[in-house]
């Protein structure tokens, strides 16, 4: 009786989808370290804004890819060609 029950157990976990791609947490740290470099009076931005902003990418749902891109962008061409923005349609 437990035999069965303890392999369908084991077949959800299974099928668990994981999280495509890094952390929220990853993407706001590279993002502030990127910006301290490139852009100067932003040196206190971890200590006052790092929630905020982890929990704002939360939000934004973005797709594991994008997650990685913002990753691994160097300056702050490669963050803006991360996330493109979508644009209205024309009226």
């Amino acid at each position: 009786m437990r035999l069965p029950i303890t392999l369908a157990l084991v077949s959800l976990a299974a099928c668990a989808k994981k999280p495509e791609g890094p952390p929220c947490s990853a993407v706001v740290d590279n993002m502030m370290s990127v910006t301290k470099q490139q852009m100067t009076g932003h040196g206190d931005l971890e200590v006052q804004n790092r929630g905020a902003m982890v929990e704002q990418c939360e939000k934004r749902n973005l797709t594991g890819s994008q997650r990685a891109c913002l990753v691994e962008a160097k300056d702050l061409a490669a963050i803006a060609a991360c996330t493109p923005r979508q644009t209205s349609p024309k009226p």
